[in-house]
C-alpha cells in the first residue's frame, strides 16, 4: 500500500496559487489573456487606491505577500490626492483609460484581477475589503471570490 505525501504550500488558500508575484500574474493572465497581467493589476489597484482611504490601501498591502505589495501601491499619477467618491462609470473609465481598453471590457478585467487577489487574502480580509467597496463593485468582488464564471 502506498502512502501519498501531502505537500504543504505557503499560499493563503492552501491551493498553491498566488504565493508570489509570478503566480499572481499568471492567475490574472489565465482569467484575462488579452491583457498584460501586470498592467491590468496596476490599473485596478491604482483605481482602487483612488477609491479607498490611504489607511485601507496600506492595510490591504500588508495582507499581501511581499513581492506583490509593490503592485498595490498608490499610482504615481495620484499620490497625495484624497480618495475620490467615483461612481461606477468613472471608476470603469479610469481603469479603461489606464489600460487603453474599451470601458465595456473593464468588468472582465476587474473580475480577473479580483480573482487573483482573492487567492492572496484570507477570507476575513476579503470580506472586510468588500465592505469598503461601493455597492456596485461589491458584486464583482463577490463573484470573483466565489469563482463565478467570468463576465464576457
Amino acid at each position: 500500500m502506498s502512502i501519498q505525501k501531502q505537500e504543504r504550500t505557503t499560499s493563503w488558500t492552501g491551493l498553491g496559487v498566488g504565493t508570489d508575484r509570478k503566480s499572481f500574474l499568471d492567475a490574472i493572465s489565465s482569467q484575462i489573456p488579452d491583457y498584460e497581467a501586470d498592467r491590468a493589476a496596476e490599473a485596478v489597484f491604482c483605481t482602487l487606491s483612488e477609491r479607498l482611504s490611504a489607511s485601507w490601501v496600506a492595510h490591504l498591502r500588508e495582507q499581501l505577500p511581499p513581492d506583490i505589495r509593490d503592485a498595490f501601491r498608490v499610482c504615481h499619477r495620484h499620490r497625495g490626492e484624497a480618495p475620490v467618491k467615483l461612481d461606477r462609470d468613472d471608476f470603469y473609465l479610469r481603469v479603461a483609460n489606464h489600460l487603453n481598453a474599451e470601458p465595456e471590457n473593464v468588468r472582465l478585467v476587474l473580475h480577473g484581477v479580483f480573482s487573483a487577489l482573492h487567492a492572496q487574502l484570507p477570507d476575513a480580509e476579503a470580506k472586510k475589503l468588500e465592505q469598503q467597496l461601493p455597492a456596485w463593485l461589491q458584486g464583482t468582488w463577490a463573484a470573483a471570490r466565489l469563482h463565478v464564471d467570468r463576465p464576457y
